[in-house]
């Protein structure tokens, strides 16, 4: 793919608009997970270093509700953010509680060479999910240079994604272009087998990925609610388990598909049960078969976690995609977090490249860590939505609005 990317680009005396993904978790108004703050580190260093006049950094934090600052809730604000940034950067950041508007443009304007500002929560404007063109250039006002290094959002057609790149030259910023450079080898050219893993509590909201995925993998595996739906669908009694009883014509044409593709399919053979989703229940390893109607599916058992190993030894390229049990529940995530050892694992001694995507997958490999296990995969993406719709083999804007042939001669506005 042709795509704009800062590698080269001089940015001395430019006022660089930078477009980021700072949705970070929070808690009692403190940051759980810094990672995609992290990410972005080596973008910001990159233009610094070549002495910019500014950098004005664009975000979101949630999806707030209101429709100007005016309305705003102050947990979604990005001020924790900023503080955070500055930290990790070891440079001053300035806040600025305007996103948009005469004011923060004079703050722009006030500030020393190389200053780096962060802009309040760009959602507080209902102008920037409506990708309005006004509101597109009233941000393309404060820049002549445009980054975007926010890849989860690249599958909005919103007015810092997408609607800024009409007003100005454009570019990828570096944990961007990481993204789509593991994407575009885990699907064009891995190295065979490639199996995938991906789980989930409702196969409603993959059915697109799992289509496009028995096109391409060698071995698919499929647990959590979605294994639960399909198991339904082959005949199986699965108790009290979370299934998509609606869904079961979605399951039936995905086992059709598989049949007919050169991907072989696995599913459950055995799970770990429980009467209740509580940390001190009782468990109990029961095969597919087996399963009481006051039983619930919370976890892979013994026999299916063996095959799976015995599967990933074989491969060559793995993609993991969601928790294979209810982790948060400690009797429950045993199946996810021995998965997680063993692609780790197998990525370490250099067997298997390793992609990994999805909030829950980082949150259990989080969870995993310990003094003596410190996980280790090929790509993390942290790009949530687009990491999927880019595996469906969907268009994303983002990605489109930075596929140009010549960007640095792009018509810029009368800006």
């Amino acid at each position: 793919m042709m795509i704009a990317v800062i590698d080269n680009v001089n940015f001395m005396d430019r006022q660089v608009i930078l477009r980021l993904d700072l949705n970070t978790p929070m808690h009692d108004d403190k940051i759980t997970d810094v990672t995609r703050i992290e990410r972005v580190i080596p973008t910001l260093r990159k233009i610094l270093a070549t002495n910019p006049r500014y950098v004005v950094i664009f975000s979101h934090l949630g999806r707030p509700k209101s429709k100007s600052p005016a309305e705003f809730n102050a947990e979604d604000s990005l001020l924790p953010v900023a503080d955070a940034l500055q930290s990790l950067l070891g440079k001053d950041v300035i806040f600025s509680n305007k996103p948009v508007g005469p004011e923060l443009k004079e703050l722009l304007d006030s500030t020393p060479n190389g200053s780096v500002v962060m802009a309040e929560n760009i959602r507080f404007y209902s102008g920037e999910k409506n990708n309005d063109i006004d509101f597109s250039q009233t941000l393309a006002s404060l820049g002549d240079i445009f980054v975007n290094d926010a890849f989860s959002c690249s599958h909005r057609s919103h007015s810092s994604i997408v609607g800024i790149t009409n007003y100005l030259p454009s570019f990828a910023g570096l944990s961007f272009k990481a993204e789509i450079m593991a994407l575009e080898e885990f699907l064009e050219n891995p190295k065979r087998p490639v199996m995938g893993i991906v789980a989930g509590s409702k196969v409603s909201t993959k059915i697109d990925l799992l289509l496009s995925l028995l096109n391409k993998l060698d071995y698919l595996f499929l647990g959590g609610g979605i294994a639960n739906t399909l198991l339904c669908a082959m005949g199986y009694k699965v108790g009290s388990s979370l299934v998509e009883n609606d869904r079961i014509g979605v399951a039936e044409t995905i086992l059709q598909k598989a049949k007919s593709s050169r991907c072989k399919l696995i599913l459950p053979t055995d799970a770990v049960v429980a009467k209740q989703l509580t940390p001190n229940t009782t468990t109990q390893v029961v095969d597919i078969d087996k399963i009481a109607l006051d039983q619930a599916i919370y976890d892979i058992g013994p026999k299916t976690l063996e095959q799976l190993k015995n599967t990933l030894k074989k491969c060559g390229t793995i993609l993991l995609n969601g928790p294979v049990g209810v982790y948060e529940v400690s009797p429950f995530a045993d199946g996810t977090i021995e998965i997680i050892k063993e692609i780790s694992g197998l990525t370490k001694a250099g067997c298997i490249r390793s992609v990994i995507g999805g909030g829950d997958t980082l949150a259990a490999i989080s969870m995993s860590k310990t003094n003596e296990f410190k996980p280790e995969f090929s790509h993390i993406s942290t790009a949530g939505g687009a990491f999927l719709e880019w595996l469906e083999g969907k268009s994303l804007p983002g990605i489109e609005a930075l596929t140009i042939h010549d960007p640095i001669k792009k018509k810029v506005s009368h800006y």
